[in-house]
């Protein structure tokens, strides 16, 4: 145990800087370790979402004012939806299927940030897009704990101004895992444990955060994100096999 708590700190630490300064990615980060520290694969989900909204939140209050909700409303009602029936789905699902799967998306997700984010263009006011953009962010918040990729493809685009894309990102990381913890507390995946590990967790945010913060605006997001997705291609290979 002693050794865990130790892990879950320092990985927040990271994870924290690495949401901070580029404006996500707390869960794509902890969910290459979680699910191969912790006991289930449920619980390492709801973990991942409690740190990433504890986060998300103190980065949410401190830039509420440049929150642009009515570019995301639509967004989030969908993801809310999709991911009540993906959470829904890793109830019935084995820890060992759910690894597999999660080291698919992993490989994925880092193959779209190297490669395609730049080149993919969709109509962002149009309402059909933003419902699509919020049902597969609902999946995979849902299911692997990552909501951020989908919506980044939007925010990047739909919103301009660096200080609201940072605001913005991070209120729907809060809306989104106080949904998501709902759904999962039902689904039983929250356990004993979970509160203490979130403790220990919320301490190494602090720090992270704070590194972050000064290094937001002293380096590009692509510099935390090229390390990640390198990060997150390794990850993926080894759940997969």
């Amino acid at each position: 145990m002693p050794t865990t708590l130790a892990l879950i700190f320092l990985l927040s630490i990271a994870a924290s800087f690495i949401q901070r300064a580029s404006g996500f990615g707390f869960g794509i980060f902890v969910m290459m370790f979680f699910p191969f520290i912790l006991p289930s694969y449920g619980e390492s989900i709801t973990l991942s979402g409690l740190l990433a909204g504890t986060t998300a939140l103190f980065i949410t209050l401190r830039h509420r004012r440049h929150i642009c909700w009515r570019s995301v409303a639509v967004i989030i009602l969908f993801n809310i939806a999709a991911s009540y029936f993906a959470i829904e789905f890793i109830a019935h699902t084995g820890n060992a299927t759910m690894k597999r799967c999660l080291g698919v998306v992993l490989v994925a997700v880092a193959l779209y940030f190297l490669f395609w984010e730049k080149r993919i263009t969709l109509p962002f006011q149009s309402n059909g897009t933003r419902a699509a953009i919020g049902t597969i962010s609902g999946i995979m918040g849902g299911m692997f704990a990552m909501p951020g990729p989908a919506v980044v493809l939007y925010c990047i685009s739909a919103i301009k101004d660096k200080m609201k894309y940072m605001a913005t990102m991070q209120a729907l990381s809060v809306v989104f895992n106080l949904f998501y913890t709902t759904f999962r507390i039902k689904a039983g995946f929250f356990t004993h444990n979970t509160l203490t590990l979130w403790a220990v967790g919320v301490g190494g945010i602090l720090i992270g955060s704070l590194l972050g913060a000064w290094c937001f605006k002293k380096i590009s997001r692509e510099t935390p994100r090229r390390a990640v997705c390198v990060l997150m291609i390794i990850s993926g290979i080894m759940a997969m096999l």
